[in-house]
């Protein structure tokens, strides 16, 4: 579940800066988006076609999985079964996701992301 009010927020932003700056974390054996849901939601509002992503494991120590309000891990088994079973999300800030080192960032035109 997103915040849609966030999502055109976050897609005004992205049509001024006329860039996209923050691939998604996709894991690579299901295509879950570990982590960007609302940017995933802005495209599409914007019209993109493709969006740069980094594929990731969940089994990779460096990401680090916590319960949005109390900090404890979250169980990334519960996340797959979820979405892949009841094709649904978790409610809004639900799981915090800490990625270590930081992912990258990027500075692609949005007119290479809407290309044929």
């Amino acid at each position: 579940m997103v915040d849609e009010d966030h999502v055109h927020r976050l897609a005004a932003t992205i049509r001024r800066a006329g860039k996209w700056t923050a691939p998604l974390p996709v894991e690579t054996s299901t295509g879950i988006v570990m982590d960007g849901n609302h940017r995933l939601r802005a495209a599409a509002v914007l019209g993109l076609r493709f969006l740069p992503c980094v594929a990731l494991d969940y089994v990779d120590p460096r990401i680090r999985v916590t319960h949005w309000k109390t900090g404890e891990p979250f169980c990334v088994a519960a996340i797959a079964k979820r979405i892949l079973e009841d094709k649904d999300l978790f409610p809004y800030k639900t799981t915090r996701h800490r990625f270590a080192p930081i992912l990258p960032t990027t500075e692609i035109a949005l007119s290479l992301l809407t290309a044929p």
